[in-house]
């Protein structure tokens, strides 16, 4: 015990006498007279910052701060100006109000388009941190974003009032950074699909992507198939009875959720998922039920079936803004690959000539058929041996990383993940990595076909089994890792220890109420 205490005395001098010697050094090499200054180092947000030039002091909000939007752009502006201002409320507790001019005075948030930065493309901005801290960008997206990070930082200080002065260059690497939830199997309520939006923006990610109908594991192979769970979740009087009876989204719902999600630099891409896991639409028309195979499955040698797609389609689509729409295509009988494929050109077509493009999940590669696929539908890569992600870009598709092994989350299945391994894909994993054994099967981080990625919530137990707590609590800390992940790229300088400590420090999203 004796010789520790003495080894660590003589480490403990050691120190003191190494930063001495650092000390004096600095200051002999420092003229007379000027102070030793040392830069504001990075503030500490999520997802990180890309560039950050430091320099002394702080921002601080002060009794006649104001947040000023540039009047050459009040019309782009006023909703993020507006959400601005009821989060900086929720974090700081200061009111501050919103004026249009082109002239800030020291404490206030000034946000602009005027923009003379390259580099920072539709979603990224330029946060200069001075006696006024200034948000530029190109679009409303990138100042949106720049409010975040203003905000997480003021989370940090004690007083809810400083931001060290500096400059940032930030802007996402992949544009596409994803979640998918599982509505049919689990209906979610119109405010937690709200919440849900303000939490992918509280770390900057931009698809939400709602799968509106599915069913029962095995309903379809059932006996009695027509009494299986299966839900279709937009009701509308065209379609009466269609929609599910524990709970369904009306027009006004989507047009409210997705008013949200705009505000808060989200995109809310609707999947009606076809021709496989359509049990609902089978037991609303059992005659478009397969002869040959499950009755999940709509019968593609039914003329009727394209017939009552095509309704579908022509009613459901105007409810959403967005362009790109998914239209399902996953896990139908390996033996009718041709119909399939042709049920999925068919409905690329339909969409191109309602003004939309189509996305789909990744089935191609254990699809085999002479009949091609219009390379033009953005597939998401889910699994390797139904989609191997090489193949597909060799072929022209444009992919979205959403391995089911890396990115699924099944809350008490057993199966996939209950919750993903967030220190895994902290430290290992990127959106170009397919498969972390085999790098065969991953791209290369720039290849234009790789947009991006998705992690995915499935609720295959069914809503009696999963709560929505259950899913909150898997889903949190996934999208503060992969908001990391697919917007700054590879870690480094931070421990998978340290993200965690941050990220706790965060907290949550501003306006949610999750139920813990």
């Amino acid at each position: 015990m004796r010789r520790r205490n003495v080894t660590n005395y003589s480490l403990v001098l050691f120190g003191m006498v190494t930063a001495l010697a650092i000390l004096i050094t600095l200051h002999s090499i420092v003229p007379a007279g000027l102070a030793l200054v040392i830069p504001n180092s990075a503030p500490q947000v999520i997802p990180s910052l890309r560039e950050w030039q430091g320099s002394t002091g702080s921002f601080t909000i002060v009794s006649t701060s104001r947040i000023v939007v540039d009047p050459l752009y009040t019309a782009q502006l006023q909703d993020t100006a507006h959400v601005f201002q009821t989060d900086l409320f929720d974090v700081t507790g200061h009111p501050l109000p919103i004026v249009a001019l082109s002239s800030p005075i020291p404490g206030d948030f000034y946000l602009t388009l005027k923009n003379t930065v390259g580099g920072i493309g539709n979603e990224g901005y330029r946060f200069e941190v001075g006696d006024v801290l200034a948000i530029r960008a190109n679009t409303s997206s990138g100042i949106f974003y720049g409010t975040r990070t203003a905000l997480q930082i003021l989370l940090q200080d004690s007083a809810r009032l400083h931001i060290v002065k500096g400059i940032a260059r930030d802007y996402p690497k992949y544009k596409e950074r994803g979640f998918m939830l599982d509505v049919a199997r689990k209906f979610f309520s119109l405010g937690s699909l709200e919440d849900y939006v303000k939490m992918m923006s509280w770390y900057k990610m931009n698809d939400f992507h709602l799968h509106l109908n599915d069913n029962e594991i095995g309903g379809g192979d059932s006996p009695d198939w027509m009494h299986k769970y299966a839900a279709f979740r937009l009701n509308s009087d065209r379609f009466k009875g269609l929609a599910a009876k524990d709970g369904s989204y009306t027009r006004q719902d989507m047009r409210e959720l997705q008013d949200v999600a705009r505000q808060h630099a989200v995109t809310i891409t609707p999947e009606i998922d076809t021709p496989a896991h359509a049990l609902a639409f089978t037991q609303y028309r059992p005659n478009l039920a397969s002869k040959k195979y499950s009755k999940e499955f709509l019968d593609l040698e039914n003329p009727s079936t394209y017939t009552f797609m095509n309704t579908i389609w022509d009613e459901f689509l105007p409810w959403f803004d967005t362009r790109q729409v998914h239209i399902g295509a996953d896990e139908y009988a390996l033996s009718d690959a041709d119909k399939y494929r042709q049920f999925i050109d068919i409905y690329d077509a339909y969409l191109k000539h309602k003004g939309k493009t189509a996305q789909m999940w990744g089935s191609l590669t254990k699809m085999k058929s002479a009949v091609s696929v219009n390379t033009d539908i953005v597939t998401d890569v889910w699994d390797n041996r139904w989609a191997n992600p090489v193949d597909m870009v060799k072929q022209g598709f444009q992919v979205i990383n959403a391995n089911d092994n890396l990115l699924y989350i099944v809350p008490k299945a057993g199966y996939f993940h209950d919750y993903l391994d967030t220190k895994l894909l902290y430290e290992k994993w990127e959106p170009n990595i397919f498969d972390l054994t085999n790098p065969a099967l991953n791209l290369n981080p720039s290849d234009p076909h790789l947009f991006g990625g998705m992690f995915a919530e499935w609720n295959d137990k069914l809503g009696i089994v999963v709560s929505d707590a259950d899913v909150y609590n898997r889903v949190k800390p996934a999208m503060q890792t992969l908001g990391e992940k697919m917007w700054s790229g590879t870690t480094t300088g931070t421990t998978y220890d340290q993200f965690q400590q941050l990220a706790a420090t965060i907290g949550e999203a501003p306006g949610t109420n999750f139920p813990q």
